[in-house]
């Protein structure tokens, strides 16, 4: 890879940029996700126990605040009493935003995957271009003219050795949030008749005190 940064010429500048940021998303992602997946579990197990007796206070707790199923309950509970067409919307936006969450920073991936090869193709055109106004010029050889357009053609090898990683790493991290997500999912669905039981309690005790 140094060899074709090397030859690549005025195009490996931004390929080489475009390897090391990401290679950034990956790791971040990558790190970022297997947290909030045993997070999203510790939080539901949590949550679980909590709700299903009542206490409400475990949402406001510190340790499981990041989750997103915590998040979401969050935003249900904060409109509750409203109908049940209304309370699917709020919780189908409240899992977006988690979506969003999650696929933080994967457009940049697809962009560097996608533009890569172009930067590499323009790189040659450019390098084929200058090899032959100096055969016109100085008339090459066709021996130095091939290593002229060989180096030439290192540019598009460098954008497609960026590309290819960037495209496998965002499907591959696209499949771990889609895993993510249906987990949120599923929780919520469990979730929410124990925060309508709460929130039905609740309303009980209020009516009783009036």
């Amino acid at each position: 890879m140094l060899e074709l940064f090397q030859r690549g010429g005025m195009a490996a500048w931004p390929l080489g940029l475009f390897s090391i940021v990401a290679l950034g998303v990956v790791l971040e992602r990558l790190f970022t996700l297997t947290q909030l997946k045993r997070l999203e579990e510790r939080a539901f197990m949590m949550l679980q126990l909590a709700l299903d007796k009542g206490d409400r206070g475990i949402l406001e707790s510190k340790e499981i605040a990041a989750a997103p199923v915590t998040q979401v309950m969050k935003t249900i509970l904060e409109v509750r009493g409203v109908s049940a067409e209304a309370l699917q919307q709020v919780s189908d936006i409240a899992v977006a935003m988690q979506r969003l969450r999650l696929r933080k920073y994967m457009t940049v991936l697809a962009t560097i995957g996608s533009t890569a090869p172009f930067i590499g193709l323009f790189g040659t055109v450019l390098g084929v271009m200058a090899a032959f106004q100096a055969m016109g010029k100085s008339g090459l050889s066709g021996e130095a003219m091939a290593a002229g357009i060989s180096e030439a053609l290192s540019a598009t090898a460098l954008g497609l050795l960026v590309a290819i990683p960037s495209v496998i790493a965002y499907n591959f991290l696209l499949g771990r949030v889609q895993g993510i997500l249906l987990q949120i999912h599923s929780h919520v669905v469990r979730l929410t008749p124990l925060a309508n039981s709460l929130y039905t309690a609740e309303a009980e005790v209020l009516h009783d005190a009036r």
